[in-house]
Parts: structure tokens; C-alpha cells; sequence
């Protein structure tokens, strides 16, 4: 832990301990089985918690219980309330270490302190609903809207400033770097727009039929979290299969790809030995010649390590990608193995192709299933004339890019073709199939189709289509 961040976490912890001292939960000796409650329905929150695509923290139902807390009993008592659910929740819940859930329960003291000022000077009593009269009709629930927004705000604003100092201080990252990733993300943004919704149902319910109303309130979430539950972990099950696949097919073109390197390296060899020769004899008329081989052989080593490191990324890893390259280097990867020896390949990749946002590893391998299955099939048909085609295209209108690759196989039987996406289908004796299933996956997780047809007398064609957008990004519809 570098010295900056000791100091900060020191700063943070002292500025949040002056806080609780100075400002004690009113009419203590009253109310307090009402705060030891209200920590109580903090803490159940808390449990219903996932990690934030960003990295590096946690979203959970805690915001919409801290901020009922705050308008129903005011900034002091919230500060304690939320302060000690949070530290007990970070340490028995999420398991966090100790230097981390201390650290989480001093900034959100201090953000409930300083979102709860914002509401006080927006009019809300300063012991909150539950000390005073608390909004009476439609309009005066309405006319506490302003501060409402407010108090969103400035909690989810300093919770995200505090949070981001620790974490990019702790990881060697900037700090707007991380602030960017963690409020800009569109998933974050629609994660926190739910439970601050919920915030006003909550508070009504309480007031209406008191705790009861807390459970009636809960009790669908809870189940609704417990199915949301299930799909993460379903995801995260079918993100392993997609890498899962990936090292397989990696395993299977091993053998071929060590096999090409080795031809390579053998003609690399070969003419610095030639090289070697020529200069100890003083003739230099073949340096040139030769010098290129070893540039073309090293060029494609080069285009095989890296086409071979993208296949093997297991992180998604959304970023720019030419499309037209990626299918380039992609054939480039596959022509040396042997399994493509007699194929050729026919490109018609469209110009003023612009650049779509997805995982340039994932999309490769969606191509490198497509191709093989394509040359397997047209090996095992014995088909005269083996030819793997591959076309690209951009409709403006609809912003997305379209890729087909088809072959001159037998194509799909017409009884399989409802089939091939689904999870172990395979017409191969030796398959395992999910090459087709895993691409699928892929395509569909980019915003996009994938369709598999026969074309008369050609063989199999599959026409993917994906957003300029990808996966998370913004429509073009969108606000």
C-alpha cells in the first residue's frame, strides 16, 4: 500500500469517526430500537449484492435502504444506521478484508452526511419524515421532487469520488480512468437507476403499515434477486463454455500451426545461412534476395503469433475493430494448415468499411468455426472444387455490418438446420458440438444474429450481422 493511499484511507477514516461523534442519532434514548431496526434492514440489503462490470466493487439493494434511512430519520441518524450496516456487511457478507470494509464504512458516512445536508437544505426536516410531518398528498410528495434528485445525486456522485480515489491510488490507474469506467458505463448507470426508483415506494410503505410494510416490499425483490442471481451465474457458465471452445479448437490446430512455423523457420534458417556464405565469400548479389524471404517468412510467423495470442485472450475486451482486417487475419492464421490445403478463397470485403466496437478475439473465433467446419465438410464430400467465400458489407441506415461466409460443400440437411445452434450438435464423428453453439453466443452477446442456409447447389452459407455499436454500447434510437 504506497503512502498517498494510507494517508488517504487515514483522511477518510478520521473525517468520517469526527462525524459520528459530533452528530449523534436524536432522541437516542426513544428511538433507538428504530435505528437498531432500520441497521437490521441495511444490513438484509446488502446481501442482495453482485460485482459491477467495471471491476474492482460491488452494487447492491444497500442504496435504496440508505436512502429511505436518510428521509425517514434524518442525516444523523442515517449516518450511524448505514455506517455500522456497512462495515458489518463488507465483513461478514462480501468477506472483504478489514483495511477495506473500514475504508467503505467511513466514505459512506460521510456521503450520507453530505447527501443528507443537501436534503435538509432542500427541505427536509432534519430529524427526517419520522420526526416531523411527513409529506401529505400528491402535491406535496411532488414538491419534495427537487430534493429527491438531489440527494441521488450527490450520494452516488461522492460515493463514486471517494470509492475511485482508493481504487486507482491501490491499482496504478488514473483516477478520471477510473471514474469514467465505473459512472459512464451504461450496465452501472442502469444497475443504479432501478434501487433509487424504489426509493419513494419504500418510504410510502413504511409510513403506511410501518415494518410490515418493509417485508411486503422486500419479499418480492428478494426473489426477484434470486433469479437475477441465476441468470449471472448462467452467463458467467456460457462466457467458460465460449473459452472453453476456444482452447479446444486452440489444442486441435496446435499440431498444424507448429508444423508451418517449423517450414517457416526452416526457409528463415536456410537463408541466413545462404546470407552467411554469400559474405564470407564477399558476394553480395543475393542479399537482396534473400533478405525478403526472411522478411515475407518472418512477417508470417509474425501474423500467426498474433492471430494465435487474439484466439487465446480469455477476458472480453470490447474495443475498435476493422472488420475487413479481422477477416484478412483470420484467413491468414488458417491457410497454412494442412486441412485447407486445396481450398481457395474467394474475398469480397466492401470498401469504406467503418469500424465496429466487439472483441476482435471472439469474432476471430466465430470465422476460424466457420472455416473449418467449412473445409471439413467439403474434405469429407470429396468436393472437386473447394472454396471457402467470404463477403462483407455496411448498411448506413440500420448501422450495422454484415459478414457471410459460405462454401461449395454438401450444405446442411434440411432437417439439421434448425439444429446447428444448439449445444452438442455436431454431424462430425469426432466432434464435440459447440463450435456452432459458442458462436452463437458470441454473436448474440455483440448485439447480433448469425443464420445458417443452404444455398442451391453451393453449399452452407452463415450471414452474421452486428451493430456498429457491440455489446453495452448505445443504439442509435437511444436517448
Amino acid at each position: 500500500m504506497s503512502p498517498r493511499l494510507k494517508l488517504y484511507l487515514i483522511a477518510v477514516g478520521v473525517a468520517a469517526i469526527v462525524l459520528l461523534v459530533f452528530f449523534p442519532p436524536p432522541d437516542l434514548s426513544r428511538l433507538w430500537m428504530h435505528y437498531v431496526a432500520w441497521t437490521l434492514v441495511c444490513y438484509a440489503a446488502e446481501t442482495m449484492w453482485f460485482p459491477i462490470r467495471a471491476g474492482g466493487g460491488t452494487m447492491s439493494m444497500a442504496s435504496t435502504a440508505n436512502l429511505a434511512a436518510l428521509l425517514l430519520w434524518g442525516p444523523h441518524a442515517a449516518m450511524w444506521v448505514v455506517s455500522v450496516s456497512t462495515l458489518f456487511a463488507n465483513v461478514f457478507i462480501q468477506k472483504k478484508p478489514f483495511e477495506r470494509a473500514t475504508f467503505n464504512a467511513a466514505q459512506i458516512t460521510i456521503t450520507m452526511w453530505v447527501a443528507g445536508l443537501v436534503t435538509v437544505l432542500l427541505g427536509v426536516p432534519w430529524t427526517g419524515f419520522q420526526g416531523a410531518a411527513a409529506p401529505q398528498g400528491q402535491g406535496a410528495w411532488i414538491s419534495m421532487l427537487p430534493a429527491f434528485i438531489a440527494m441521488v445525486a450527490a450520494y452516488v456522485f461522492l460515493n463514486r469520488a471517494l470509492v475511485s480515489a482508493a481504487v486507482a491510488w491501490s491499482s496504478q490507474r488514473g483516477y478520471w480512468q477510473v471514474m469514467w469506467d465505473d459512472l459512464v458505463i451504461r450496465e452501472r448507470l442502469f444497475d443504479d437507476f432501478a434501487p433509487f426508483l424504489l426509493i419513494p415506494p419504500l418510504v410510502v410503505c413504511f409510513e403506511a403499515v410501518r415494518y410490515l410494510g418493509l417485508l411486503m416490499f422486500y419479499a418480492p425483490l428478494r426473489i426477484i434477486y434470486e433469479s437475477s442471481l441465476r441468470y449471472v451465474e448462467l452467463r458467467n457458465a456460457q462466457k467458460l463454455l465460449i473459452h472453453s471452445e476456444r482452447m479446444a479448437a486452440k489444442g486441435e490446430m496446435a499440431a498444424e500451426i507448429g508444423h508451418e512455423l517449423r517450414n517457416q523457420l526452416v526457409a528463415i534458417v536456410g537463408r541466413a545461412q545462404l546470407l552467411i556464405r554469400d559474405s564470407e565469400r564477399e558476394q553480395y548479389g543475393s542479399v537482396g534476395r534473400h533478405s525478403q524471404i526472411i522478411l515475407e517468412q518472418a512477417r508470417r510467423v509474425e501474423a500467426m503469433s498474433k492471430g494465435l495470442m487474439d484466439f487465446s485472450r480469455a477476458e472480453l475486451k470490447v474495443e475498435r475493430v476493422d472488420l475487413n482486417a479481422l477477416v484478412q487475419r483470420s484467413v491468414e492464421f488458417v491457410r497454412p494448415q494442412n486441412r485447407f490445403d486445396a481450398v481457395e478463397w474467394d474475398l469480397k470485403l466492401a470498401n469504406h468499411m467503418p469500424e465496429l466496437r466487439g472483441d476482435p478475439g471472439q469474432l476471430q473465433q466465430v470465422m476460424l468455426n466457420l472455416y473449418i467446419n467449412a473445409a471439413d465438410a467439403m474434405c469429407e464430400q470429396q468436393t472437386a472444387r473447394r472454396v471457402i467465400s467470404t463477403r462483407t458489407e455496411y448498411e448506413e441506415k440500420k448501422r450495422l455490418v454484415r459478414l457471410t461466409i459460405s462454401d461449395t460443400g454438401p450444405g446442411i440437411a434440411d432437417g439439421l438446420l434448425a439444429k446447428v445452434f444448439e449445444p452438442h450438435f455436431t454431424t462430425k464423428a469426432e466432434g464435440h458440438g459447440f463450435g456452432l453453439y459458442a458462436s452463437y453466443r458470441i454473436v448474440t452477446n455483440h448485439g447480433g444474429q448469425i443464420v445458417a442456409e443452404n444455398v442451391p447447389s453451393q453449399g452452407a452459407r452463415f450471414t452474421i450481422t452486428l451493430p456498429l455499436q457491440g455489446p453495452g454500447g448505445w443504439s442509435s434510437g437511444s436517448a
